[in-house]
């Protein structure tokens, strides 16, 4: 894992992938440096003078929420608000956006302090999801609501796709279910095959087997995380084809 932050050519050509991946080109290039410096950062600048993007963040939250809501409404007019407020969540947690930060390419022009650098803090979800919602505050500056939602929408071009991977993420054994009651009307069944490992790590793996026959494993430090494990790679392996 780098440890470093780019400089230099390599640090414009990052922020010319940003511009790209995210499709809005900034007319203060201020606001996208402010985005991607964390407050290690800043901490270390001698002038004591440095900024950094927590209060970006703060604006990027809002802002997030907001545009996603706007989206799920329109987009899926038959449901009700306590599924919208779930889909909504799935859409805006830390680990969506930090594969956001991730995939336009932020967390590579992230300027992180030394110290964190080095213990690993680029690969950090928490610092990629701040990262991700600091940068949209940074849009919305610039160019205003609009730039924002073009934004959201060039990252989640079709929602009920994303709400249907993250979902399985979320949900696996859920999911499996649904699938194996409405293609073969009969429910997927789980078995523990092994649990092993001293109390304080056990370790377990399970097999779900759907009607049709088709069986896979998983694994995980409880019998329930072996059990979704199992029903995730099932989703992949077998409901995807």
């Amino acid at each position: 894992m780098r440890n470093f932050n780019l400089n230099g050519e390599d640090w414009s050509l990052a922020l010319e992938e940003i511009v790209k991946n995210s499709g809005h080109e900034f007319k203060d290039k201020r606001l996208l440096r402010l985005a991607l410096t964390h407050a290690s950062y800043a901490s270390e600048d001698q002038s004591g003078t440095s900024e950094w993007n927590e209060r970006l963040e703060f604006l990027g939250d809002a802002v997030l929420q907001l545009v996603i809501s706007e989206r799920l409404y329109k987009e899926m007019p038959n449901v009700q608000e306590g599924e919208l407020t779930r889909a909504r969540s799935l859409l805006v947690d830390e680990p969506a956006n930090a594969r956001n930060a991730t995939e336009i390419g932020l967390t590579k022009a992230l300027l992180l302090g030394k110290g964190e650098n080095l213990s690993g803090g680029r690969a950090r979800q928490s610092i990629q999801g701040d990262l991700f919602e600091a940068f949209l505050g940074a849009v919305y500056l610039d160019g205003g609501l609009q730039a924002a939602k073009s934004v959201v929408d060039r990252i989640y071009p079709d929602i009920a796709a994303v709400l249907e991977k993250a979902e399985a993420d979320d949900n696996p054994k859920g999911v499996l279910q649904h699938f194996s009651q409405t293609e073969f009307h009969g429910a997927p069944k789980y078995e523990t095959l092994s649990s092993e490992g001293p109390c304080h790590a056990p370790h377990f793996v399970c097999q779900v087997t759907l009607p049709d026959g088709f069986a896979c494993q998983g694994d995980g430090s409880t019998k329930k995380a072996a059990e979704q494990a199992a029903a995730r790679k099932a989703l992949k392996e077998h409901c995807t084809k």
